[in-house]
C-alpha cells in the first residue's frame, strides 16, 4: 500500500499496535495452556504430578526470569525456552518429537482461548479516525499469531500486519517500524505506536522516530524510566481518550 495520507481529523498518518498484552490479553488462558502441557507430559508417561503442577513449575521459572530481567519481558523468552527450562527443572527429558508436541498443545491452547483486552473496539475505532491501522509484533510463528488474531475476533481490522518472525527483524530493532511504515506508504515520523513494553514498543518506536505511548492495565505507577515524550495511559480506554484528544 503507498501513497496514505492522514485524514483531516487525525494527528498521525498511521497507528500502529501491538499484540500481546496490548490487544489480547496475555493472562487469558495461559495457566490452562500449560496445564494442559502438563496433562500431554502424563499422556505420554513421562510425568507423575498432576498436570496443574507443571503449571506451578512453569510460573516459577518464568517468576525468576523476570525477576533478573527488572520485571521486563525479555525478547529471548518464548514458550520454547521456557518449556526447555521447565522441563530441565521438572527432571523431565524428552525427545524432538515429543518437544514438538508440546509445543503444539500449548500453541492450540493459547489459540483457542485468546481474549480482546476491553476497549479493544472503541481504541481501534479512535485509531481509524487518523488513517491505516497496522500490527506490529514479535513473535516467531506467524501462523499462531494469526490464529491468536482470529480467535481474539480482531481479524480484518488491520491494514498490515507485521510479524517479526515472518518480517525478520524483532523489536525495538527499529527496521520492522520502518519497514510496516514503509509498507503502508507512511513516514514513521508521522506515526504513532501503542504498546505495553517499554524495551520493545516504547523504545523500538522511538529508534524509528515514531511517537510511543505505553499501556498499562495491572495499576502500575508510571515508570521512572519514561521521558516527558512518552504517553502513559493505564488502559485501551485511556489511549482512546488521547488519540481523540483528549
Amino acid at each position: 500500500m503507498s501513497g496514505q495520507t492522514r485524514s483531516s481529523n487525525g494527528r498521525f498518518a498511521a497507528v500502529f499496535f501491538d499484540l500481546d498484552g496490548t490487544l489480547v490479553s496475555e493472562r487469558t488462558g495461559v495457566r490452562e495452556a500449560r496445564t494442559a502441557v502438563g496433562a500431554k507430559l502424563i499422556e505420554l508417561g513421562l510425568y507423575e504430578k498432576p498436570a496443574s503442577a507443571f503449571a506451578d513449575t512453569v510460573e516459577i521459572v518464568i517468576g525468576g526470569i523476570m525477576e533478573d530481567n527488572d520485571w521486563q519481558w525479555p525478547l529471548w523468552l518464548h514458550a520454547e525456552e521456557w518449556m526447555k527450562r521447565s522441563l530441565a527443572v521438572s527432571g523431565v527429558k524428552v525427545g524432538e518429537d515429543e518437544f514438538r508436541e508440546l509445543n503444539r498443545v500449548y500453541r492450540d491452547e493459547r489459540s483457542d482461548r485468546a481474549a480482546a483486552i476491553d476497549g479493544w473496539q472503541e481504541v481501534l475505532a479512535a485509531a481509524r479516525a487518523h488513517g491505516p491501522i497496522g500490527l506490529i509484533t514479535n513473535f516467531n510463528d506467524g501462523a499462531m499469531q494469526r490464529e491468536k488474531i482470529r480467535g481474539a475476533g480482531l481479524e480484518g481490522q488491520f491494514d498490515g500486519i507485521y510479524i517479526s518472525g515472518e518480517v525478520g527483524v524483532w523489536k525495538p530493532e527499529p527496521g520492522i517500524f520502518e519497514h510496516a511504515a514503509e509498507d503502508l506508504g507512511v513516514a514513521p515520523s508521522d506515526c504513532v505506536h501503542i504498546g505495553n513494553n517499554i524495551q520493545s514498543d516504547v523504545e523500538g518506536a522511538i529508534a524509528a522516530g515514531m511517537q510511543a505511548v505505553l499501556v498499562e492495565e495491572d495499576d502500575r505507577p508510571r515508570p521512572p524510566s519514561l521521558n516527558g515524550d512518552v504517553v502513559w495511559c493505564e488502559d485501551l480506554y485511556g489511549v482512546t481518550n488521547w488519540l481523540q484528544g483528549g
